[in-house]
């Protein structure tokens, strides 16, 4: 599903829902997506319990029976692109599938999809549609992932490379010319959405929850088959190769590192450099280097500002005093270097740009703790104007 990509940028998320927030209308409403989050999750689980009774199979012919008898009375819209179905409907049926499309959209379940659709007490099918996608993809890859798995439980970065250099690299018409450094990118962005960048290992519940692997697969369709790319597109060998091409371009001496000196250049030098440094301070480093890794973490911070993750990594660059408490002193620390990305604008005055950030975040006079930072929702804006001149640029015009 493609629609509502300008609403995802939009939209405050702290973390990354299953696919089938593409498929959500734009009066979703974040309790509602927390909720489903929520059974997803808990359905993902059961993938891990004892003695489960339907077989990956079984419940493909199961939701394929489902799906059938939806379509055969439904309500179309306006438009007559979509198709709904009544909850009386959808109760009927459910009472005479099996347990384990029971179990698949239990009562917490529909009550979110009502919400989302918000059409008349209907729900679009394409909802359900994606949710049975998404669970029988979730049920499939983790069969896969299992003779990577030490203990049935997690795996580790450098299993999970594997498991994506013998699964996915094969599947490219154009493969990248470097299928290690490729793996270790995706893994990588991966770990990191994960909020696991600092860790060897990631509990398969939570990759498999993220569907991070479903839109791997689509980035590959998307280039094999020449479509429209995903919204989520940075598994893409296009992106791989940007991003590889940025590193190597800033590395000047050609030693596979980047030295704080080769990254005062990064993006023509449009980034707070006070900022910057304190990556070297906050990343696994070599010899006060970044490696490749490291700079993809860069990366998955700056193009997915609005997630957890980032909110936790640049809470750590901007965390001055590493006391895990951000306050005035630090945030005017930071705005210092504003002058030096942003030259040609007079109206860069400390004073002013300190007090307009602490308003930006509502800031205590005790400063704020790293989940309150999370969960502001002005975190993201706050840290594009503190970190770079493009998004410092466009909250001074927004109003232009």
């Amino acid at each position: 599903m493609t629609t509502t990509a300008t609403n995802m940028q939009n939209t405050d998320q702290k973390s990354i829902y299953p696919s089938l927030i593409n498929a959500m209308t734009s009066r979703r409403s974040d309790e509602a997506l927390n909720d489903f989050q929520r059974d997803f999750n808990n359905r993902v689980m059961g993938l891990f319990a004892d003695g489960r009774s339907t077989s990956v199979e079984q419940f493909k012919t199961d939701t394929d029976n489902f799906l059938r008898a939806l379509k055969t009375e439904f309500i179309r819209g306006e438009s007559g692109s979509k198709r709904y179905v009544t909850l009386k409907r959808l109760m009927k049926i459910l009472t005479e599938s099996p347990q384990s499309i029971n179990e698949l959209l239990p009562h917490s379940t529909v009550t979110v999809f009502v919400k989302i659709t918000n059409f008349n007490l209907t729900i679009d099918i394409t909802l359900i549609e994606e949710l049975a996608k998404t669970v029988i993809h979730a049920e499939e890859t983790y069969i896969k992932l299992l003779p990577y798995s030490e203990n049935n439980t997690e795996i580790s970065s450098y299993s999970l490379q594997d498991f994506v250099a013998a699964h996915y690299v094969p599947q490219m018409v154009e493969e990248p010319e470097r299928a290690d450094y490729y793996s270790a990118y995706a893994v990588g962005i991966i770990f990191f959405l994960l909020d696991a960048r600092r860790r060897e290992n990631i509990y398969l519940k939570d990759l498999l929850s993220s569907t991070l692997l479903m839109h791997l697969e689509s980035c590959i369709n998307a280039e094999n088959n020449c479509l429209e790319m995903p919204e989520i597109d940075v598994f893409t060998v296009g992106q791989f190769r940007a991003t590889l091409y940025e590193f190597r371009c800033l590395d000047t001496d050609r030693n596979g590192v980047l030295s704080p000196a080769e990254m005062t250049f990064f993006r023509d030098g449009y980034f707070n450099a006070m900022f910057l440094q304190r990556i070297f301070d906050i990343s696994m480093i070599y010899d006060r280097c970044l490696d490749f890794k490291a700079f993809v973490d860069l990366m998955a911070a700056i193009k997915f500002r609005h997630t957890r993750a980032s909110a936790k990594y640049h809470f750590e660059a901007l965390d001055f005093k590493n006391d895990g408490v951000l306050d005035e002193d630090e945030i005017r620390t930071a705005a210092q270097v504003v002058p030096e990305y942003a030259p040609n604008e007079d109206s860069v005055h400390i004073d002013i740009v300190t007090a307009e950030l602490k308003d930006m975040l509502r800031l205590k006079k005790t400063g704020l703790t790293l989940e309150e930072f999370i969960d502001n929702r002005m975190s993201s804006t706050f840290t594009g104007f503190l970190s770079n001149y493009s998004d410092f640029m466009k909250y001074e015009r927004r109003e232009q």
